[in-house]
């Protein structure tokens, strides 16, 4: 076996790999003989088939898996005995690449290389970056406080229907519908506030909801479904009211809500409200942060890339793409492979772990956020173990905690070093810059973080930690498939 490599430019160079049949002969011979004692071949009890016959039928196949292995793993053990780290994946010079099966003395295969070229981060040179905290506004406030106040209210069975009661209504023996008082049309008010139960109601349901969604939801059909060429009728007898009635700001209440005594009177409260809906804004101003952060490096950074070589690269890795479509995103494909050197090399000079324990210590610690707040953690340290084992056994949910500690590690790096300016705003505020259009000339997109995901109401728990992690899987500069070529 005999590798040799030329070095074509800074960045690229040439390998050639040659596996002559002294190389692979010895383990072709051994997997024949093992297939020949286990071969069923009509005519011949196993392993009495003539060596000649199994050569005839096994022999090529065998060669080349036995070639493609050699071929990886000196392909492999080249780039990693000379610490070369690639730029995608080798790419196969077809025109200088032998592979005849019909002649298997020699094969030769041809790669051509992609390395990176070192760089610095000089972060007192970068842009100053905004960092938003976003702030509670008073009707945030008095949401949340509602919500809580709801949460530990008192259900009751009124006799007559007012705004914001639930009801059910009966159209015949076998047909009912349900609503929220404060979902009707004004039409739909005048009709039901103030009615008693067993009271009949005969209107056309059509004008009950200015919302064809609600409508469809009290009907139990799709929105689709509607009809509204005619009136609908129907005799309502009213079955059933349901009255929330929230919970007084009183001692009773702050020991049933906080019954660890952190919040004792309502300006305590108003404190822990404001700092929850900011704590669900988060997620927002962190990925906000992220995105002018990934943006800020990939436009001020000297990060010189082969770009000749990606283009061949993507092309031949990426089945759907097409010449046009590549000259036409080219340039969001260079930022993503300067976005992939620049996270490598953020983990690499910081040493960014994340291990199989940190993932199993936040599911756990999910569950206990979440389910069993209001225990104590090591009376129910079994229960949450259990569960956050049953989680962990499913691989995409581990995958997704993987990404999103990583990335909040990432983030954590990226605040700590870039150059930043707090700006504090209201979350409308927030949304009127980060969406709102001030110039009409709109500029070129730059790779991003994902998204972050929409807010959950303040009360709401996540169902899953996955959920809650609201992750951003890592991706590859560009999706691609391995385009080294396997012998035939």
């Amino acid at each position: 076996m005999n590798i040799q490599n030329e070095k074509k430019s800074e960045q690229i160079q040439i390998v050639t790999i040659e596996i002559c049949k002294e190389d692979y002969a010895a383990n072709v011979e051994n997997a024949l003989k093992k297939q020949r004692r286990v071969a069923q071949v009509p005519g011949f009890r196993p392993g009495n088939a003539p060596m000649p016959m199994i050569k005839k039928m096994y022999e090529k196949s065998f060669i080349a898996d036995e070639v493609n292995r050699m071929m990886f793993d000196e392909l492999n053990k080249y780039i990693r005995e000379n610490n070369i780290e690639t730029l995608g994946e080798p790419l196969p010079v077809n025109d200088k690449t032998v592979v005849d099966f019909e002649h298997p003395d020699k094969f030769v295969f041809v790669f051509e290389i992609a390395s990176q070229k070192p760089f610095d981060i000089n972060y007192e040179e970068l842009p100053e970056i905004t960092r938003y905290q976003i702030t509670a506004s008073d009707d945030e406030i008095n949401n949340y406080i509602d919500d809580l106040r709801k949460r530990h209210g008192q259900y009751t069975s009124p006799e007559t229907v007012s705004d914001s009661d639930f009801v059910t209504v009966e159209f015949n023996e076998n047909d009912n519908g349900n609503f929220y008082a404060n979902d009707l049309s004004e039409a739909g008010k005048k009709l039901f506030i103030g009615k008693n139960v067993k009271e009949v109601v005969t209107a056309d349901v059509l004008t009950l909801f200015d919302d064809d969604n609600k409508l469809a939801t009290f009907l139990k059909i799709t929105p689709e479904m509607i009809q509204k060429d005619q009136p609908d009728m129907r005799a309502m007898t009213i079955k059933y009211i349901g009255h929330l009635e929230p919970a007084e700001l009183n001692e009773d209440f702050f020991k049933k809500a906080y019954p660890k005594g952190e919040v004792k009177n309502e300006k305590d409260l108003r404190k822990e409200a404001a700092a929850k809906v900011e704590a669900e804004y988060t997620t927002h101003s962190r990925q906000k942060f992220m995105n002018d952060a990934i943006t800020t490096l990939v436009d001020n950074l000297k990060i010189e890339l082969p770009e000749e070589f990606l283009r061949r690269y993507i092309l031949a890795a990426q089945e759907d793409i097409t010449e046009e479509k590549l000259n036409a995103e080219f340039d969001k494909y260079m930022g993503s492979f300067k976005w992939q050197l620049i996270e490598n090399k953020l983990t690499k000079d910081n040493n960014i772990k994340v291990t199989e324990e940190d993932v199993r210590n936040y599911v756990r610690g999910f569950f206990l956020k979440n389910y069993f707040a209001q225990f104590n953690a090591e009376d129910v340290a079994e229960r949450v173990e259990a569960l956050a084992a049953d989680t962990l056994k499913n691989k995409e949910t581990v995958k997704s905690i993987y990404d999103q500690l990583f990335d909040e590690a990432i983030g954590n790096v990226l605040q700590d070093k870039m150059k930043s300016k707090v700006k504090k705003v209201s979350f409308k505020e927030f949304a009127d810059e980060l969406y709102g259009i001030k110039d009409e000339k709109k500029e070129e997109k730059k790779p991003k973080a994902k998204k972050a995901a929409p807010k959950k109401e303040a009360a709401e728990p996540a169902e899953s930690p996955a959920e809650e992690a609201k992750p951003k899987a890592k991706k590859a500069p560009a999706k691609t498939k391995k385009a080294t070529p396997k012998a035939e």
